[in-house]
């Protein structure tokens, strides 16, 4: 089986404690042929990091010289229609990182064009690989909950404002924890749920605390850098122009309904939950406890999980290397993607859908943005 050729757009913190690991684990799969990053001491730290031999810091410059098979998105929010579609055009499979982009519009042409480039484009949305989402993935299937009713996630950072990187500025990540969070939790629930998909949203955000605390004490690891960073950009409260917080309701076609709230910064616990309700039993994660009944008796269930079950648990994102595996495999060898453009495309228009209800402060049908 011939090696695929891989190229790494951006050399920030997701790219070193993701993707590069990732691509470095499938050697025998895959060559890391260059890194391209804007910023020449970030792409050529990253190279010598990861022992890949060229690097550049102008991205259609290194797809006309290298020609990569895959080529793994990294870039800010802002920028991943253009750098993809650029990708795209010369040839290669793209992974992106989510959210794919920042309108279902955008996100319509970006499958489109990989469509008619013949090439695969796949999102990041890799928590549907941590151990907790697929277990609730296969009690729905093999109807243990019966029929799901109600889901609630919460998934919230005490203070945890990502302030390496430029996800606080409107320009370049178009929103914030919406983006950075939500859009994983979202994406893991109707997953979960058979690929439900949603009828209306009601949806508010905030930005208080951001734009007016100095000098409280945060980490890295709060705010989803766990192994730290190597390139930090210039962080100012001054410039903070997004949302720390999003909560809202959703209303599903099958008639089920999603509360969710997801926060970089809120005066609440911090917070990582999923809760479904089912016909039969419910569910609890990340604990992947089951709530029924047995006989006359309420009764909890626990599964007995084993490390075999906890692929690369001990990587930063574990999620990244089964995904590459999924996307390698489907271009190797045809297997299905394991993220679905269709899939992709309606959660984009969910968050679009949030975004719009609070900004106008009513309810919105996803048909007014799917059309």
């Amino acid at each position: 089986m011939k090696k695929l050729k891989v190229a790494v757009i951006s050399c920030g913190m997701i790219a070193n404690k993701g993707h590069l690991p990732a691509y470095r684990h499938y050697a025998d799969r895959c060559e890391l042929a260059a890194v391209c990053d804007l910023n020449p001491q970030a792409a050529q730290d990253t190279a010598e990091r990861f022992g890949v031999r060229k690097w550049y810091t102008d991205a259609e410059k290194m797809l006309a010289k290298e020609r990569p098979d895959l080529v793994s998105v990294c870039v800010p929010n802002g920028l991943h229609k253009e750098v993809t579609m650029l990708a795209l055009s010369y040839g290669a499979h793209v992974i992106c990182e989510k959210p794919i982009a920042l309108s279902y519009k955008d996100a319509r042409e970006m499958f489109d064009a990989a469509a008619k480039a013949g090439r695969s484009l796949t999102a990041c949305q890799v928590i549907r690989y941590y151990p907790e989402f697929s277990f609730a993935k296969e009690m729905h299937e093999q109807g243990m909950l019966g029929d799901v009713y109600y889901t609630e996630f919460s998934l919230v950072r005490r203070r945890g404002v990502p302030k390496w990187g430029a996800f606080h500025k409107k320009a370049a990540s178009g929103g914030g924890v919406l983006c950075d969070l939500g859009v994983h939790m979202i994406d893991a629930a109707l997953w979960i749920m058979g690929n439900q998909k949603v009828r209306s949203v009601t949806g508010m955000t905030s930005s208080y605390l951001s734009r007016t605390e100095d000098g409280i004490v945060t980490s890295l690891v709060e705010s989803g850098a766990p192994a730290g960073v190597f390139t930090r950009q210039e962080y100012r409260k001054e410039d903070f122009e997004v949302e720390e917080f999003a909560c809202g309701s959703m209303r599903l076609e099958n008639g089920s309904c999603m509360n969710f709230k997801t926060a970089w910064a809120v005066n609440l616990p911090g917070e990582y939950s999923m809760r479904m309700a089912g016909t039969k039993a419910g569910i609890l994660l990340p604990e992947m406890k089951l709530l029924g009944t047995m006989g006359r008796y309420q009764t909890d269930f626990e599964p007995k999980v084993f490390p075999g079950e906890r692929p690369f648990a001990g990587e930063v994102f574990p999620g990244h290397f089964l995904l590459a595996e999924n996307v390698m495999d489907h271009i190797q060898n045809g297997t299905e993607l394991m993220i679905r453009p269709e899939q992709t495309l309606h959660v984009t228009a969910v968050i679009e859908a949030v975004y719009r209800s609070a900004e106008e402060g009513r309810e919105v049908l996803v048909s007014e943005i799917e059309g």
